[in-house]
């Protein structure tokens, strides 16, 4: 899968690059220069107009601009390929960020009790907490008493073990994961609180790269299709980049706005569809907060696939760090 993933990545790129090339149309606005270096014997019959038979150089070309004798155009080329060039490598290292960084897991043997025995009492009395809640609530939680049962630590019977608020097991590795969001079968990896920003950023760069790559593709299509004789493969390696990188621009859309809308609540897609939603939701710090909790404090590091140090041990700490249950809460639920 990752390696599909790629190749689709580096598919559209490449396919989008030689038909920027090979496009009589951008060839025309690009007035290349009038002759080209190339060695002899090699396509002696090229222009520099990216005719039927270009050179080398000439078909290297993403943006025919780039070898105007006007200064304005071939910066404007140069500027553009560096920024496409540069957002499919941002989506590349994003996606392999995402793989290769652990989700964060809780550790073995964690629990917020002083011993075992305070700890399975501490079970038996939020079960019971928990199932007087369902019963006298619909399909809404809310009051002290729901924000202190979501943000209460939990048992997990499939792990055996206690884990945070807001973990939840991970039935593909066989482990709890702090603040997981979902296991995604595009990156082979469960999505949590240590990656969730690379993912994050994948959707995003992913979606810009489909974009350019798209609107890139419109000119030569349309100069394929009005040719009498177009070349068979050329014809659909270009048509068939031009309605991947359409369909992947649209299907991300609506990805980046699902979780754009998730970050502005900090909220995961697994506590956006609770059967049982949590109001107000305990969590929600503002959204220049709730952005921050995500990508960090450090502007330097909001665009890159990676944490600080010192934000990864904060973060991680914050999370385990979960106080047992306040004494006088149980005594109270029978207001619930």
């Amino acid at each position: 899968m990752v390696l599909f993933v790629l190749f689709i990545i580096l598919g559209i790129y490449f396919v989008t690059m030689r038909r920027q090339a090979a496009s009589p149309h951008a060839a025309q606005l690009g007035r290349l220069a009038s002759s080209c270096v190339q060695p002899a014997g090699i396509m002696a019959q090229c222009t520099c107009h990216l005719g039927p038979h270009p050179c080398r150089l000439c078909r290297s070309s993403i943006v025919p601009a780039v070898h105007s004798h006007n200064l304005g155009a071939a910066a404007a080329g140069v500027l553009g390929a560096a920024v496409y060039t540069a957002v499919v490598g941002m989506t590349l290292w994003s996606y392999l960020a995402c793989f290769a960084t652990e989700p964060g897991h809780v550790p073995r043997g964690w629990h917020p009790f002083q011993d075992a025995e305070a700890a399975e009492a501490e079970l038996e009395s939020w079960e019971r907490l928990t199932w007087e809640q369902q019963q006298r609530r619909g399909q809404a939680w809310d009051g002290s008493a729901a924000r202190a049962v979501v943000s209460r630590p939990r048992y997990c019977r499939k792990c055996q073990a206690w884990k945070p608020p807001r973990a939840h097991h991970d039935s593909v590795t066989g482990r709890c994961v702090l603040r997981m969001d979902h296991y995604c079968l595009w990156v082979l990896n469960c999505v949590g609180l240590l990656n969730y920003k690379h993912f994050l950023l994948f959707l995003v760069y992913a979606l810009l790269g489909c974009a350019i790559s798209a609107a890139l593709l419109v000119r030569p299509c349309i100069d394929l299709f009005k040719q009498a004789t177009p070349e068979v493969t050329t014809l659909i390696f270009t048509f068939l980049a031009f309605v991947f990188a359409t369909a992947f621009t649209l299907a991300l859309l609506g990805f980046v706005i699902m979780h754009a809308r998730l970050c502005a609540v900090n909220k995961t897609t697994i506590e956006a569809y609770e059967k049982r939603p949590v109001k107000p939701w305990p969590f929600d710090r503002g959204m220049w907060n709730n952005f921050e909790e995500i990508f960090g404090r450090d502007r330097r590091y909001w665009a890159l696939p990676m944490h600080t140090p010192s934000w990864q041990r904060s973060t991680l700490e914050e999370a385990l760090a979960t106080p047992p249950p306040p004494d006088g809460l149980l005594e109270a639920r029978e207001d619930v």
